[in-house]
């Protein structure tokens, strides 16, 4: 009955592929159903033929199914194979058997490789048959069918031994399945949870993602290189195939793991008592990294969900989120491991203490002052280069690398605005208002000693404009802003329009032209002034550049080659170009163009209630002030230009200053019948006195 020689029973193996012989039908029913007959369903449509990367993007909706498939399978035979030590009839009946363990757990891990594995290669030999014989409508080689079963192979050997290693270590089928996926789904979850902690807590943490972007038949895929996302493989094969493939480095790396739960599997069975089966946790051992485990994880989804729901005092919610997580954490785990709801006594409430301050403690030391991470700003001669923006750096490399400076005047400054932002946070200066402009500065510094530092912040715009006005008003930071390097491609076209009708617009084809206008384009964006950076000045228009394609972009889609500028007014060299060329005119609107103004006061108080991020359609809040207060119509063109020069964007906000209005104005169309409306609003500060006497008091 046992081969000493194979280190199996062949009786036990004949057994197992008879009565769980199902789940390879099933697994080879779903392969062939998600790979063999997508190829086959566009047979006969006259559309080109298509090439595919994999096997893995035959469909989109094949794709999903196919992934899906890969990740339920192999966890299901793991846990139909463990049944064996999981019940107690049947672990009763094997363990009394004439056979070692180590016969046992071979016999069972080879029935599941051979349940496994041979509907795979019997797909990947089909596909291959059919892809020589059938003119199919998708073009792929034998190599990307071997890759295929290659990939699916290492990836199936892999759920199959980490669930039979969950299988070993737990005692119930059930809780297996959970903490299969629980595992595989816990780097992700980790990375997400503690990064959203420490971005609340820890001022100017910020988790980088490290985005790789890559351009594929004219469509943006966007991928983690993070290593801690990378680890969790539920993640890795759901988000990142057929986009990323997996390397071979990543595919022996998988392998190897694998063999270590086999190592493992053998090792825990020997140790493995049969009265153990049904019982929650195998090994007394576990039971306190199980506790730990869902304690912390309870704490961080309840610390979360009660800050996010809290609108006042976030802060203490989320104290009592973390502290009710502890609590139910540790309920919820030890009504699991005891297998009943009355758990309670002195000791599990000891213990219920015990892990709830280790637990807020290992969330406590990170925010804390001991590590130094808040005050950490490096010296000036250990900064190679420097990024300041808006938003993390995106893009290949080469494209991230032009956004970096060397510049060591832009340094200091940038260590200069850091410095001030560490020594306002500590002395408790930090505080956003509602009534104050606000600013973000995401800050990424490579050292000398090849590490990289990287820092995000937002903060009031007021108190730290000196030190603003250096960093923005530098080219290194116009150049991240405004995508500088762009305006040095060849232009395809450039399309300057007027903001509020697009009707009124000029298309520049001409290359010499074009090249005229981005290089004073760029000239004007490089001689702003903070001030100017930072104004709310109505544009005169908005301007698109498209880019021609070139070698390095070849791949990106077309929208990804344009680069949009508003045209203020103070940009006078690019305006009196326009003028020159006569193109001015036909763009920028002025009295002339102007059907009617109308106006009323914005009464902020009589809009409860008003949800900070709920949209309120203009036309609306003009409407709902209109039924209470008349609209005023403002007859005398002499004010329209002034109307038209002081106007800015609408962006209704509850705490407007008292004199603020709400102004329609009707533009006369070029081509269609009715007029444009566009919506807009003066503050007190903008009113000119001819233009407070036409406008009604406020009440």
């Amino acid at each position: 009955m046992t081969s000493n020689r194979f280190f199996c029973s062949g009786g036990v193996i004949r057994q197992c592929l008879r009565q769980h012989g199902w789940i390879g039908l099933l697994y080879l029913v779903g392969l062939l159903f998600t790979v063999l007959l997508p190829l086959f369903m566009s047979i006969g449509d006259e559309q080109p033929r298509v090439v595919l990367k994999s096997l893995f993007d035959s469909t989109n909706s094949g794709n999903e199914l196919q992934k899906l498939i890969l990740m339920t399978v192999p966890v299901l035979a793991g846990v139909m194979l463990l049944r064996f030590v999981q019940r107690q009839g049947p672990s009763d009946l094997y363990h009394s058997l004439p056979l070692r363990r180590e016969h046992l757990l071979t016999s069972h891990v080879i029935s599941g490789l051979i349940l496994l594995l041979v509907p795979v290669w019997l797909t990947a030999g089909v596909t291959a048959w059919v892809n020589t014989s059938v003119e199919l409508p998708y073009i792929f080689q034998i190599n990307d069918v071997g890759s295929w079963a290659l990939v699916v192979s290492v990836l199936t050997i892999f759920l199959f031994t980490f669930t039979v290693f969950v299988g070993i270590c737990v005692g119930q089928s059930l809780l297996q399945t959970v903490v299969v996926y629980v595992l595989l789904l816990l780097p992700q979850f980790l990375f997400m949870m503690i990064g959203r902690f420490l971005e609340r807590n820890l001022y100017g943490y910020v988790r980088v993602r490290e985005t790789v972007v890559q351009y594929i038949n004219g469509g943006e895929f966007r991928s983690n290189n993070n290593v801690w996302e990378n680890l969790s493989p539920f993640v890795r094969i759901m988000d990142n195939l057929p986009q990323r493939a997996f390397s071979y480095m990543e595919l022996l790396a998988y392998l190897g793991v694998s063999l270590l739960f086999v190592a493992l599997s053998y090792g825990l069975y020997r140790k493995r008592l049969v009265e153990k089966a049904t019982q929650a946790i195998a090994f007394p051992f576990l039971q306190p990294l199980f506790k730990a485990g869902v304690t912390l994880c309870a704490m961080l989804i309840l610390g979360d969900y009660f800050y996010n729901a809290g609108t006042r005092g976030a802060a203490n919610w989320s104290i009592f989120g973390y502290a009710l997580g502890a609590v139910l954490g540790y309920i919820v785990v030890e009504m699991v491991i005891r297998k009943t709801w009355q758990i309670v006594r002195v000791r599990a409430l000891v213990e219920m203490v015990v892990y709830g301050v280790i637990m807020g403690l290992v969330l406590y030391i990170p925010i804390s002052g001991w590590l130094g991470y808040e005050g950490r700003i490096p010296t000036a001669h250990s900064v190679e280069k420097v990024y300041v923006g808006r938003e993390e750096p995106l893009g290949g490399d080469a494209q991230t690398e032009a956004y970096y400076s060397q510049d060591r005047a832009y340094i200091a400054s940038v260590l200069n605005l850091h410095r001030e932002l560490v020594r306002a946070h500590a002395a408790g200066e930090k505080t956003l208002s509602k009534n104050l402009a606000v600013e973000s500065a995401f800050i990424v510094y490579r050292l000398d000693d090849g590490s990289t530092m990287t820092r995000r912040y937002t903060f009031p715009e007021k108190p730290f404009r000196t030190e603003l006005a250096k960093v923005m008003g530098a080219e290194p930071y116009k150049t991240v802003r405004y995508k500088l390097d762009k305006l040095q491609e060849k232009a395809e076209t450039i399309n300057i329009q007027s903001v509020d009708d697009n009707e009124r617009r000029v298309v520049l084809t001409n290359p010499k032209e074009t090249r005229e206008f981005k290089d004073i384009l760029r000239e004007e964006v490089l001689n702003m002034s903070y001030s100017e950076m930072q104004s709310e000045e109505y544009p005169l228009g908005s301007i698109s550049i498209t880019n021609k394609e070139s070698s390095s972009t070849h791949n990106e889609p077309r929208w990804q080659r344009e680069i949009s500028f508003n045209w203020p007014a103070s940009y006078h060299k690019l305006t009196g170009w326009l003028e020159q060329k006569g193109y001015a005119d036909k763009v920028i609107i002025d009295s002339k163009d102007i059907f009617s103004i109308r106006a009323v006061p914005i009464i902020a108080e009589e809009l409860e209630p008003y949800q900070p991020n709920q949209y309120i359609d203009d036309y609306k809040l003009f409407k709902s002030i209109q039924q209470k207060y008349k609209a005023i119509t403002i007859e005398d063109p002499k004010l329209w230009s002034t109307v038209l020069e002081k106007r800015r964007s609408n962006s209704f906000t509850p705490n407007m200053a008292k004199g603020t209005y709400l102004v329609q104005v009707k533009i006369k169309p070029l081509f269609s019948s009715d007029p444009h409306t566009g919506y807009y609003y003066f503050t007190p500060n903008d009113m000119t006195p001819e233009l407070a006497k036409a406008l009604p008091a406020v009440p």
